[in-house]
């Protein structure tokens, strides 16, 4: 009979070298809440090796093994973000504790990921080492949760084995981000101001990491990084002239190419519990450098909303995260 998720799981472990399996003990992090994943894909680049004098192939040959997994998950935690910044920098003596992630460093940082089913007849522990993040993406919208997508390269995976972990990690947040705990601020050419009846928000964060492999083995051997990228887009009510000037701005009036200054916040998107103290649960994504790509205003249609559509880049950001978790995993 066949078997639903329910016999399933993912976690992953950071690896303190590239493509080495960290140890069982190591598996302790969860992506976030409502995990499923969409797909796992392995590769071998296989070679056809053809002869004269005949149609059919004569052999096969086998180039470099990669593959991909890709996880949806639900908000919770923030631990993600060292896969773009790599450790980071916390403060506070007792809960609540603040973790920053600051200024991405030029390597990659992998992690190992372990993908465990129990089949009807054989049950199957799958260890993808060497993994990257490729790819993270948050959207959320009215009546909807904060919902993430991460897309991960991996260039070395072994023998399944039949050993699973009865105790899969679990989230050390365990608080489901929905839209009603959202906030957007915007920069309006003098102060950051919050932007009303926001509709729907998306950010991604693509490093463009690639998968490094040399002669005399068929697996990666090390990972690196090229340029980082923010971009996102969001759609609220049309109230003003604001956003669209300051797109008109970066084309009229040089050398105003960024909606504020420097490493100024021009767009803070932050998520919250509302708790106080130790109970405080919130995760706040600063965006510096913001640039319009373009402004979309969806029609005027009588007796309908008219919203604004604000496609956006960014140079760079930090995210800042307070949580009762003393140390970042």
């Amino acid at each position: 009979m066949v078997r639903t998720g329910a016999h399933g799981y993912i976690q992953y472990a950071w690896e303190s070298t590239f493509a080495t399996d960290p140890g069982a003990s190591a598996y302790t992090k969860p992506f976030g809440l409502q995990q499923a994943v969409g797909s796992v894909t392995l590769n071998n680049s296989r070679k056809d090796i053809r002869k004269l004098n005949q149609v059919e192939r004569e052999a096969f040959a086998y180039g470099q093994q990669n593959g991909n997994v890709s996880v949806d998950f639900v908000l919770s935690n923030p631990w993600i973000f060292k896969n773009f910044y790599g450790a980071a920098t916390t403060s506070g003596s007792s809960a609540p504790y603040t973790h920053t992630f600051a200024t991405p460093p030029k390597t990659a940082t992998s992690f190992s990921t372990e993908v465990g089913f129990a089949g009807e007849t054989e049950n199957i522990s799958r260890k993808l080492l060497g993994c990257v993040l490729s790819g993270f993406t948050l959207n959320t919208a009215i009546d909807d949760l904060v919902n993430c997508s991460a897309d991960v390269a991996f260039g070395n995976e072994g023998d399944a084995t039949t050993s699973l972990d009865s105790t899969p990690a679990a989230d050390d947040i365990n608080f489901p981000y929905t839209f009603a705990h959202g906030a957007l601020k915007w920069y309006n050419g003098s102060s950051l101001a919050t932007v009303a009846e926001v509709q729907n928000i998306s950010a991604t964060f693509t490093q463009n990491v690639n998968l490094l492999y040399s002669i005399g083995a068929h697996k990666a051997t090390s990972a690196y990084r090229q340029g980082f990228d923010i971009n996102g887009t969001f759609q609220c009510s049309w109230k003003d002239n604001n956003m669209l000037q300051q797109l008109v701005d970066q084309i009229d009036k040089p050398p105003t190419s960024e909606i504020h200054s420097g490493s100024s916040v021009a767009l803070e998107l932050k998520f919250t519990n509302g708790g106080s103290g130790a109970a405080e649960k919130t995760i706040t994504i600063n965006l510096y450098g913001v640039a319009i790509d373009t402004h979309n205003v969806d029609g005027i249609v009588p007796v309908e909303p008219v919203f604004e559509t604000i496609n956006f880049e960014a140079r760079g950001a930090t995210v800042v995260c307070v949580n009762p978790v003393a140390a970042a995993l």
